[in-house]
Formats: structure tokens, C-alpha cells, sequence
């Protein structure tokens, strides 16, 4: 990625932190709020595919360790390990619609993540939500980013700039063919 996609990224990251702090913790139901980090690291693995998906979740995973109560970079673990699971199933060739796709991985991933967050913490020793608990937060995850894909897929598109691009084959490896 060049100079100016990474300031765009840090645009997009920086708005989701007003986002997720001044508008999404606010809205609680079970008391579970929608993660705005996570859908983030979604839209990423949607837009710019496994490998750049996943080194984009990464920093956006660094930024919301920032705001949790669990050990430094489990966030980014997990961010990660769904932007290169989500960027993997869009990178496989077939005809879809392109709106209910990322809503379909969207709520995949909203599970996804929230499960497997839910397990790495409690491997870590980190204490550990009820079954039914887990259930509602994994929920309201997965539909909050049903709802929010559209633009936040389309904010990450402006932040990494996908399409034809001078930078593409430095940034995923020397291949510029997907």
C-alpha cells in the first residue's frame, strides 16, 4: 500500500474509534454492543483479500486492544484470523450478489469472531462469559454488521484504493492476478 492509502486507512480507523466509543457501546441489547473493530477487520478481508485483509485487521486489531480489558494484541489475533478466513471466501471464484455476499460473511464473521475470542480468552485464563451470554453478544455482533457492511466495505474500499493499481504486486507478493 502506498503513503496516501495508509492515511486513508488511518482515516477510516480513527473514525471507527469515534464510531465504536461515541455510538456503538451505547448501544447495548442483552447488554452486547456492536463491534465496529471487528466489522472493520471484516470489510477488509472483503475488499483487499487474505494477506492485505489480514495486515490491515492487524493494525485495526492493535488500535481496538487499546480500548479492551484483555491481554494486548488478543484483539488483533482475532481480527486477523477472520479478515484472512473472510478475504479466503471471497477470493473464491464464483458469480453472487454482491450486497448479500458481504452481509453473509459479515454475520459469519461477526460469529466467527466473537467465538473465537471468546475461546483464545478463556485459553488465556481471562474469565469467561455464560454459554447464553455469549450467545447474545455473538448476535447482536453478527447482525450489527449486517447492517453496517455496505459502508464499511465501502469505506475500506477508499482506504486500500482496490482496483488497478501501480502498488498491487509489491503489496501481495509480486502476483498481481487474484
Amino acid at each position: 500500500m502506498t503513503g496516501r492509502a495508509w492515511l486513508r486507512l488511518a482515516v477510516v480507523v480513527v473514525l471507527t474509534t469515534v464510531l465504536q466509543v461515541g455510538v456503538l457501546n451505547g448501544l447495548e441489547v442483552g447488554g452486547a454492543h456492536p463491534d465496529g473493530f471487528l466489522l472493520l477487520a471484516i470489510a477488509a478481508g472483503i475488499v483487499a483479500g487474505p494477506q492485505r485483509g489480514a495486515v490491515i485487521a492487524f493494525v485495526v486489531g492493535l488500535v481496538a486492544d487499546l480500548f479492551v480489558l484483555t491481554p494486548f494484541g488478543l484483539s488483533a489475533l482475532v481480527d486477523v484470523l477472520v479478515a484472512f478466513g473472510v478475504g479466503s471466501a471471497a477470493a473464491l471464484p464464483a458469480g453472487r450478489a454482491p450486497y448479500s455476499f458481504r452481509m453473509m460473511m459479515a454475520f459469519a464473521g461477526g460469529i466467527a469472531g466473537t467465538l473465537l475470542f471468546a475461546l483464545i480468552s478463556s485459553l488465556l485464563g481471562q474469565p469467561k462469559l455464560p454459554s447464553h451470554e455469549l450467545a447474545v453478544v455473538a448476535a447482536v455482533v453478527a447482525i450489527a454488521n449486517v447492517v453496517l457492511v455496505v459502508p464499511a466495505t465501502a469505506a475500506m474500499s477508499w482506504a486500500v484504493n482496490v482496483g488497478p493499481s501501480r502498488d498491487l504486486a509489491a503489496v501481495s507478493g509480486g502476483s498481481a492476478v487474484r
